[in-house]
């Protein structure tokens, strides 16, 4: 793999859209370099809102991120090219991943 994926959870945007949409991630492929998410913006207020206030509690995030992939919304698989990190890779608040979280 030459880039790194973000992990599950995370909110990138998706730069080659002209408003720059935040994609919540919601399946990696490490093999394909690509990413599943769904838009912010195709998200119930409810949801977003408990997306924000599970910001630096990546356990909880990746059960709400569990819960979208469930839903019915739309979603988009993207590659490394299609999208940029906010800020840095991880999920805010949260320090990187260890193979114990």
């Amino acid at each position: 793999m030459t880039a790194t994926l973000p992990e599950v959870g995370e909110v990138v945007v998706l730069h080659t859209d002209e408003s720059e949409p935040w994609l919540l991630v919601c399946v990696t492929d490490e093999t394909a370099e690509t990413v599943t998410g769904t838009r912010l913006a195709d998200l119930a207020e409810e949801t977003v809102l408990r997306l924000a206030a599970s910001i630096g509690d990546r356990r909880r995030r990746r059960r709400l991120t569990a819960a979208v992939r469930r839903a019915d919304v739309p979603t988009l698989t993207l590659s490394v090219e299609e999208f940029r990190y906010r800020g840095g890779p991880g999920i805010q608040g949260c320090r990187p991943p260890t193979a114990v979280n």
